[in-house]
């Protein structure tokens, strides 16, 4: 790629005319069609990710007010010059000349140049009638240099990105895969056979091509451009599936050229991966979808779409629902909340397996790491079998680029999954983490590089975090610590819990003591950085409902130190119900307070189905509240956080409360103790380094859950062994020293690996 200012994508040419199409487009018939089937494919804007609406009315020059329909005719506008682009660059690549611009839009153009396929749906044709926008097709045609856009990699792409500001390629999920990385998936998918340049290959999620691209170019001079007919695209978009045509004819009409005595049909299709072949669900008529070949290939490869099946469009969900239940992707019954946070890719992926692979052959996709580790998503998909069929998936290898960035404007945690068809995983599984040696600017090239000159390949062990349950989340460790990790990981009695949530009120409840006055405290809401703003406002409360709070950021390894507090009506004998009217009346200032507030707190937003119910009757409540909520000492440690870093909450003596229980936010996680020695014991046990690397080997990036302490092997606590007593007393004085608490750790450890050796 020419590193220079292209006008047609980059510069005014690109800007002025976007302009103009906008301001010509009718909601006409053509439009409402496009609507409707943009919404089947990526949904509405209000379920994505927010759109800076004022950036883009300065980078186009357009007012798009409030309203989505105008976002809408942006995009629909957008699409239009992307889809004029992309013509344009067909038509110079095969044709000398221009007669006349109509006919670089018309799909018999093509079908007399001998190729039956290039065809563009008629909803971005629009423009044809359209005075306006035709006079400025021409100063298109004639901007648009096919040497601009030489590349060895996917050009496409390249300007679908510029043409397409990143706010919106966000909203609508639209990230294409980086040359180098699909080049890196093809070779690994085909290392050792010498034969790959005859084998054919698809990806059925082609976006604009980059793999076949890859394909084409690694395999056209050994395969004599045989490799022209062996790649095969799929792809639900059709503007997509024109940009991916267009790559094609590219690299076609250079290295084959074109014959009308030889008529060319190129290998990518308009159609719903899902659906093909499948039974259990079926086309929808009006979308018009493509023929497609019903073979099986030797390898897939590609990058499924990254998006959870709640933001899909409802319509598109009901149609595939039940091929969920059909390959077994998820055990709760129905479709409940944890399963609504599962990925289409999970889906996509048991799909094209079943029906697109051969047996004996091989897949390679990039994927999301979460699908490996998470506990609660992922269960069905790390079953590696196709359970209609009775077939087994194996496991090859995953390649974890989650310490990396291959993704432009994007921050993913991506993975690369390989499976061979036909046979059973045995663990544990070869897993590479890529480490970045350098700053990795090349990531964001379009071309191949050499991938050791940034990256260190870390090979790890994989395998199911629990033995008995083979689709557990998995535990990825070096050799050595799989020595001391197979006597940690097991069971205990433990259950820890997520802190309070005040669903969207924190400037409410959150509040600084700025009074001592007796019974009460004079208090006032802390309204800085709180997401959702509220009234700054000063007021005496009764000290009954006013606890000392911890945040996450104010909690470390054996140390913590609050300095805020929560108004928190609830007790340890109402649990997740607040005090009831009559009861919280006895408290008049308090309720005054709340009264204050009442708009606000009755109209937050988040609660689940039976906490719903609790906060229709009482405006005031709190979630996630329990008995454990008000131990006197509990176990903590940070939800986000890079390293797992427990430390022993305990009550505390605060200089306005007294003697009161510290009570932590939703990003801290607890586990409640009545009894001082055995809080510590725990603690120490699990800040142990054996237990802790292995804590770091199996949680999801970083997430620490609740439920990584139900995967560990703790012993019940005995007061009467000495072993217990020694742990919890070197983790309590460690808490309270003020130097190096590495020698107690020290002192911990060598009691630990006597369990663990």
């Amino acid at each position: 790629m020419i590193q220079k200012e292209i006008s047609w994508y980059q510069g005014k040419l690109y800007t002025s005319s976007v302009k103009i199409i906008f301001d010509s487009v009718l909601f006409s018939a053509s439009y409402s069609k496009w609507k409707e089937r943009f919404i089947y494919i990526h949904g509405a804007f209000d379920t994505q990710r927010k759109i800076d609406i004022q950036k883009l009315e300065k980078t186009f020059d357009v007012t798009l007010g409030t309203e989505q329909e105008e976002l809408f005719k942006l995009v629909y506008s957008l699409e239009t010059y992307y889809s004029i682009i992309l013509r344009i660059i067909a038509h110079k690549a095969i044709f000398s000349e221009c007669q006349n611009i109509h006919c670089i839009f018309d799909d018999n153009t093509y079908i007399s140049a001998g190729i039956l396929n290039y065809t563009c749906v008629s909803y971005y044709n629009w423009f044809l009638t359209s005075p306006n926008v035709e006079k400025i097709v021409s100063k298109i045609y004639a901007a648009v240099s096919l040497q601009d856009i030489e590349s060895k990699g996917d050009v496409i792409s390249v300007i679908f990105e510029y043409i397409f500001p990143k706010e919106i390629r966000h909203s609508v999920g639209e990230y294409y895969t980086p040359y180098w990385l699909a080049n890196k998936v093809v070779d690994e998918v085909t290392n050792g056979d010498e034969e790959a340049f005859s084998k054919k290959f698809i990806d059925p999620a082609c976006g604009s091509a980059t793999f076949i691209v890859v394909l084409i170019n690694k395999y056209r001079k050994s395969s004599n451009n045989l490799i022209f007919s062996n790649v095969c695209g799929i792809d639900i978009n059709p503007l997509t599936v024109l940009a991916a045509k267009t790559n094609y004819l590219l690299l076609y009409s250079k290295y084959c050229g074109i014959n009308v005595s030889t008529p060319l049909e190129i290998p990518i299709y308009n159609a719903d991966t899902l659906a093909i072949n499948n039974c259990l669900t079926l086309f929808p008529e009006e979308h018009d979808y493509d023929p497609v070949p019903r073979i099986k290939y030797d390898y897939i490869v590609g990058n499924p779409p990254w998006v959870n099946w709640e933001y899909m469009p409802d319509n598109y969900r009901m149609q595939h629902a039940k091929l969920w239940q059909h390959y077994g992707l998820f055990s709760q019954k129905g479709l409940n909340s944890n399963f609504i946070k599962e990925d289409i890719s999970v889906l996509m992926t048991y799909v094209v397996i079943d029906n697109y692979l051969a047996n004996g052959g091989k897949i390679g996709f990039v994927v999301k790491e979460t699908l490996f580790k998470s506990i609660k998503q992922g269960e069905g998909f790390r079953k590696f079998r196709i359970i209609p069929q009775n077939i087994d998936l194996k496991v090859l290898r995953v390649d974890d680029l989650t310490q990396i960035k291959p993704f432009k404007d994007a921050v993913t945690r991506t993975a690369i999954l390989y499976i061979e068809k036909g046979d059973k995983t045995n663990y544990p599984v070869d897993y590479i983490v890529w480490k970045p040696l350098k700053k990795i600017k090349s990531f964001e090239c379009n071309e191949i590089f050499e991938l050791s000159d940034y990256i260190k390949f870390e090979t790890l062990k994989a395998r199911p975090s629990i033995n008995s349950v083979i689709n557990s989340g998995w535990i990825t460790e070096s050799e050595h610590e799989m020595n001391y990790s197979k006597h940690i990981l097991g069971n205990n009695g433990l259950v820890a819990r997520t802190g309070v949530f005040t669903g969207g009120a924190n400037g409410i409840y959150w509040l600084n003591i700025d009074a001592d006055q007796g019974n009460n405290v004079l208090v006032s809401n802390i309204t800085e950085r709180a997401k959702n703003k509220m009234k700054k406002v000063q007021f005496t409360v009764e000290k009954k409902f006013v606890f000392p709070f911890l945040t996450g950021n104010e909690l470390d390894f054996w140390s913590y130190n609050y300095s805020k507090y929560i108004l928190c009506p609830h007790t340890y004998v109402s649990k997740m119900y607040p005090i009831d009217t009559t009861e919280l009346a006895k408290y008049p200032l308090t309720e005054k307070y709340f009264w204050e507030f009442k708009k606000e707190l009755e109209e937050r937003k988040g609660f689940t189905s039976m906490d719903e119910s609790i906060h229709e009757q009482f405006f005031y409540t709190l979630q996630r509240i329990g008995v454990y909520t008000f131990a006197r000492y509990k176990v903590c440690w940070r939800y986000i956080s890079k390293n797992f870093t427990p430390a022993v909450v305990e009550v505390a003596i605060d200089k306005y409360l007294g003697e009161k229980v510290i009570i932590g936010n939703e990003k801290i996680i607890s586990i409640p103790f009545d009894n001082r020695e055995e809080a510590y014991y725990v603690c120490a046990v699990i800040s142990s380094t054996p237990y802790r690397k292995t804590i770091d080997n199996y949680m999801v990036g970083t997430q620490i859950t609740p439920s990584i302490i139900s995967r560990l092997n703790i012993p019940q606590f005995d007061g009467q062994n000495p072993q217990h007593l020694e742990l919890s007393r070197l983790c309590r004085e460690g808490h309270f020293t003020n130097g190096e608490k590495t020698s107690y750790v020290k002192q911990i450890d060598e009691i630990i690996e006597q369990w663990v050796n």
